[in-house]
């Protein structure tokens, strides 16, 4: 039974190890609650020198982001992928950041009650569940709390301008879209982590 649940995982592991090396999640999570800050008024300095902070800020991102698969290269090794796989994941990911931009501008332009981007989130990291093998229950969790947090102002709770995604006024929205890359991102490195220590084990 031991020896069974030790092959299942590392057959998950060794089927989903790029997408479980979650620090390089963390700087674009770490963006994201930055460009909260700003749009919150606190942080005048970024404000002053844009546009040049904000392509600063995304190369950092991008760099870190880059390093961190060295990293994980270095300590954990590499599993090559086939070319579907890497077709299907830059497919997805186009999608996605064209999902976010059409959906953006349109709850900005059109002033919507709720935050259109949110659920289009939510309803992505439900699908990315799923399509991953369904045990990262984390996607879930932040599904639903993205969910909640977009339909908010429907409630009076909030104002509808603070849960968009762009906007001068989406606070909210741009901080919980951090919280999300940086939650899933720490417990997809801990599972990744916690699977390969009981294998040695």
């Amino acid at each position: 039974m031991e020896n069974r649940e030790n092959l299942e995982r590392i057959r998950l592991v060794t089927r989903y190890y790029d997408q479980l090396q979650g620090l390089r999640q963390v700087p674009f999570g770490v963006m994201f609650l930055l460009m909260a800050v700003w749009k919150a008024g606190l942080w005048p300095w970024f404000d002053k020198w844009q546009p040049l902070s904000g392509l600063f800020m995304i190369g950092l991102a991008m760099i870190t982001f880059w390093w961190m698969g060295g990293y994980y290269e270095r300590t954990y090794g590499k599993v090559r992928q086939s070319a579907d796989s890497r077709r299907n994941g830059a497919i997805l990911a186009i999608a996605l950041l064209m999902g976010l931009y059409l959906v953006g501008f349109a709850e900005y332009e059109w002033h919507w009650p709720i935050s259109g981007t949110g659920l289009f989130m939510a309803v992505a990291l439900i699908a990315y569940y799923f399509q991953t093998g369904s045990f990262r229950l984390q996607y879930l969790v932040l599904a639903g709390l993205m969910a909640v947090v977009s339909l908010l102002p429907l409630f009076d709770l909030l104002p509808a301008e603070q849960v968009y995604l762009w906007g001068e006024r989406g606070v909210v929205g741009v901080a919980i879209f951090g919280v999300i890359w940086l939650v899933s991102g720490l417990v997809d490195h801990w599972l990744l982590t916690r699977a390969l220590q009981n294998n040695n084990s």
